[in-house]
């Protein structure tokens, strides 16, 4: 079964800036979980539920919401396959941090493997637990870098004083959206403003 994703777990790995990892390695990964077919508007998971699972996006795409200050469900980002999801609320434990609904009018090819088999995986001391592990830090990776660069821009708006500001006086300059889109990127679901 691996052998029939090695395609798509080289695409991921391209991606997401996985360097020197063999695709079969990382579709031995893909095989460990159950390949399902989720119509549009599906829900694969709900901001606040456990984190019980990692989601491999095959194919298709992910709109990526979160409840604003208003309670209004806001969308924070577009995650097209192939992609990783998920995976920090299993790694650390957390609760959902937002929710994943399939996007567009196609359904989505979705990879879901229960947390403890991705666990598993990420302690394996074989070639396949090192591909998952390098596909986990190039992630990480990725996400602070998305992080700094999203700083910088909203850091770049700002006046010289408000970006050296240390007293407690609120920096005018960040509206709520940017904080928004801030939170976004710490969490790992948004790519950075282009700049």
């Amino acid at each position: 079964m691996s052998r029939g994703f090695v395609g798509v777990a080289d695409k991921l790995a391209r991606s997401i800036g996985v360097v020197q990892v063999e695709p079969l390695y990382l579709a031995n990964m893909f095989s460990t979980g159950k390949l399902t077919e989720f119509a549009p508007d599906e829900v694969l998971c709900t901001v606040g539920e456990p984190s019980d699972r990692v989601f491999l996006l095959v194919d298709g795409s992910i709109e990526v919401s979160k409840p604003d200050a208003s309670g209004n469900s806001r969308p924070i980002a577009l995650v097209q396959g192939p992609a990783m999801i998920g995976h920090m609320g299993v790694i650390d434990g957390s609760h959902r941090s937002a929710s994943c609904t399939v996007s567009g009018s196609q359904p989505a090819m979705i990879i879901s493997l229960k947390a403890n088999d991705f666990k598993r995986l990420l302690t394996r001391p074989d070639a396949t637990g090192s591909a998952v592990r390098h596909l986990v830090l190039a992630s990480l990776i990725r996400q602070l870098g998305n992080t700094n660069t999203t700083v910088a821009a909203l850091l770049d708006g700002m006046s010289d004083d408000a970006a050296t500001q240390t007293g407690t006086q609120p920096i005018q300059d960040i509206n709520e959206q940017d904080l928004h889109m801030l939170q976004a990127v710490l969490r790992g679901w948004s790519l950075p403003p282009e700049g």
